[in-house]
């Protein structure tokens, strides 16, 4: 089977696959090493040694540590953002859509934690200002852009955008700040069984928040 470039639709040619897996390969040491050390620790020789490559090949894929870190978390994002905009079952209220969404993030993060781990990390950074070109939070915006087009359909008319986007913070903060401390010392079906209770508690919140907002008397 020919191995086609994801930007083209043109077959690739023996050099395009080599330089396509070579990547691979540093793509995939990278999210070990960033989940085992940190990326502040994770260095290029370290990467390079886990792939198995020379600093040469590192820096005919990327430029520097940031764009391998931009290209992971792009990378997760895009496949978390197909898991929660797949509604194949077409939900048909709020609580049954947070639910689905819920279900979709624990899915992803229980199966991918490394992923996990490297988003987390990505989080911080742009929170201590660590993202001067915003490369790293473009992701996340159109992760939070994904969450928005889900919920549209269950929120009142007209609603602030500001408050849309208050709710979809409100959903990743609540699965990203879950999964912080269920990492330390959890199994998976520990985290499924112990985020059920609380995802109640914090579906039955939202559909009050909105709840009230729908009865505000227009300005």
């Amino acid at each position: 089977m020919n191995v086609t470039d994801k930007n083209t639709l043109w077959p690739m040619g023996r050099a395009q696959r080599r330089a396509s897996k070579t990547r691979t390969k540093l793509l995939d040491a990278a999210l070990v090493v960033f989940s085992e050390v940190g990326v502040d620790a994770a260095s290029i020789e370290r990467i390079t040694d886990k792939a198995d490559v020379g600093k040469g090949t590192f820096y005919r894929h990327f430029a520097d540590k940031h764009q391998l870190l931009q290209a992971l978390i792009e990378d997760a994002l895009e496949k978390l953002n197909a898991r929660i905009a797949d509604d194949t079952g077409m939900s048909q209220s709020l609580e049954g859509l947070l639910e689905r969404l819920f279900d979709e993030h624990v899915e992803f993060f229980s199966r991918h934690m490394e992923q996990y781990i490297l988003l987390f990390q990505g989080r911080m950074l742009i929170k201590l200002g660590r993202d001067a070109d915003g490369a790293i939070e473009a992701p996340y915006l159109r992760y939070l852009d994904t969450l928005e087009k889900q919920i549209r359909p269950f929120v009142p008319a007209g609603i602030e955008s500001f408050k849309m986007r208050r709710l979809s913070c409100a959903i990743a903060g609540f699965v990203f700040g879950f999964f912080s401390f269920g990492i330390i010392g959890m199994s998976r079906e520990e985290m499924v069984d112990s985020i059920r209770p609380l995802r109640k508690a914090f579906v039955d919140s939202m559909a009050r928040f909105l709840a009230k907002d729908n009865k505000q008397e227009p300005q």
